[in-house]
């Protein structure tokens, strides 16, 4: 499904997506001429403009998968300059890609494609040493005359990948011409993935899944390349490195991985695909693994039923279903949390809360089951629970939007009309609707409710998305 504002090209981008790739001797070469600040700003300004032409996947489920596993990368790869954060983009592309300042965003449809959480690790991994090594910062550098909006407009554009949007948001004289300089040379490819399985290697997880990666990556090129724009083709083409990266594996000393827990990985897999994918297209797909596949593919059909049936108000049929996963799966307290959402639904929420809080206690820190108890008690009234539980996740998940709404209309529902509307501005902000943001965030300036604290945050956040906004 094509979520940009205009059509464009279903490759979002050989050079993100052959990232994907081979590996070096050399150790990372530090960048300093284009200051960790400036490579910030970039950053945020870039982050601006996804928001506004991507939908960025907004699910405390979801992203805290995606940012756990990139946490456990970076627990490997020693102190960084930056803060990372990790993005889901609802695409279908087969794409990911490293953005300055720790921003790393991944294609729903390069997730889709996956058939393992190893897989997603070694993409993940790689991008994280691109940023590392700063790749990117160094190669804006080579052009002293690219401001940081132009920057952020170019790798904007090469994000999106070549079609309508990204040749206009390339297409200014000075973003074109550093886009002839904007890529990855063969060393820094080398390096990221030199670096991805050093790293996968210290994470005790086997690094075998990049070579896998590569072969699909080689497959989707080899069908794309002829409509890729020339100033796309900036990479190496993914089989010249193939039997580079199967020489190092070959090579590699042995050892015993432990066995991969792919529940979380192909739970996270099946819930994108409820996000992106059609209602029939599913359940044919479904209904054809539920009766051939193998487990675990067998299993997690019954999980994609279940989300069908949900989303179709078909509650036994979902109940049923999600059964059928919790019989495989009895030890995986965030199905209880599942299994409450059937129930509240129905508007049974006093059965519903018996599951939310029973998956909440056996796993504290799970944004999944906090946010829907969160959203339970509040319908209940029980407001002051709601809220604490909303709080906490504004730490755990801080770029999750819907929070700041649900939070936002709680505290307006209490009298506290000026959070309500900080809250709301946030809500609007990580939308990519500036104006609606703006007119919040000045409301809770002006508003009587609101606290010295609400007030400075809002005028904080008002200076600093005015500020990313103006950049040129």
């Amino acid at each position: 499904m094509n979520i940009l504002k205009k059509p464009f090209s279903l490759f979002k981008g050989l050079l993100i997506a052959s990232l994907i790739t081979a590996f070096i001797i050399q150790p990372c070469l530090p960048c300093r001429a284009f200051s960790v600040g400036e490579e910030k700003k970039v950053g945020e300004k870039l982050l601006s403009m996804v928001r506004t032409q991507f939908t960025v996947i907004d699910d405390p489920d979801i992203s805290q998968y995606i940012n756990d596993l990139g946490r456990r990368i970076l627990k490997v790869a020693g102190p960084q300059y930056f803060k990372y954060h990790f993005f889901v983009i609802k695409n279908n592309a087969f794409n990911a890609f490293a953005a300055p300042s720790g921003l790393i965003f991944i294609h729903s449809g390069l997730i889709e494609a996956m058939d393992n959480e190893g897989e997603l690790v070694s993409v993940m991994a790689h991008e994280c040493a691109h940023v590392t090594c700063r790749h990117i910062s160094r190669q804006i550098e080579q052009n002293k005359k690219t401001s940081i909006g132009t920057a952020a407009l170019l790798l904007a554009g090469i994000a999106l990948g070549g079609g309508a949007i990204s040749q206009a948001l390339i297409g200014g004289s000075m973003a074109a011409n550093a886009s002839m300089r904007l890529h990855f040379s063969r060393q820094d490819e080398e390096e990221a993935d030199r670096l991805a399985y050093k790293w996968m290697r210290a994470m005790d997880m086997n690094p075998a899944p990049m070579a896998a990666m590569l072969k699909k990556m080689y497959r989707l090129s080899a069908y794309q390349m002829a409509n890729i724009p020339p100033y796309l083709l900036s990479h190496p083409v993914p089989k010249s490195r193939l039997a580079y990266i199967d020489d190092m594996l070959l090579s590699a000393p042995p050892h015993k991985y432990p066995p991969l827990d792919n529940f979380a990985f192909l739970r996270v897999k099946y819930r994108l695909m409820a996000k992106t994918m059609d209602s029939e297209g599913r359940r044919v797909l479904y209904t054809r693994q539920a009766a051939q596949a193998k487990k675990p593919l067998k299993i997690f059909a019954n999980y994609g039923l279940y989300l069908l049936n949900l989303e179709n108000g078909e509650y036994g049929k979902a109940e049923q279903a999600l059964n059928k996963v919790i019989k495989a799966y009895p030890n995986k307290p965030i199905l209880k949390t599942d299994s409450g959402i059937i129930f509240y639904r129905q508007g049974r929420y006093h059965q519903a809360l018996k599951y939310e809080q029973g998956a909440l206690e056996a796993n504290p820190d799970d944004a999944w089951s906090k946010y829907n108890l969160a959203k339970l008690l509040s319908r209940l009234g029980d407001s002051v629970k709601a809220e604490k539980l909303y709080r906490q996740l504004l730490v755990q998940v801080p770029e999750f939007a819907k929070l700041h709404f649900q939070l936002g209309k709680l505290l307006a529902d209490g009298g506290r009309s000026g959070e309500g509307h900080y809250q709301l501005g946030m809500f609007f902000w990580l939308n990519g609707d500036y104006k609606n943001a703006s007119y919040h965030l000045k409301a809770a300036e002006k508003d009587r409710t609101s606290s010295p604290q609400t007030i400075k945050k809002a005028k904080e956040e008002l200076k600093r998305i005015t500020a990313i906004k103006d950049y040129h």
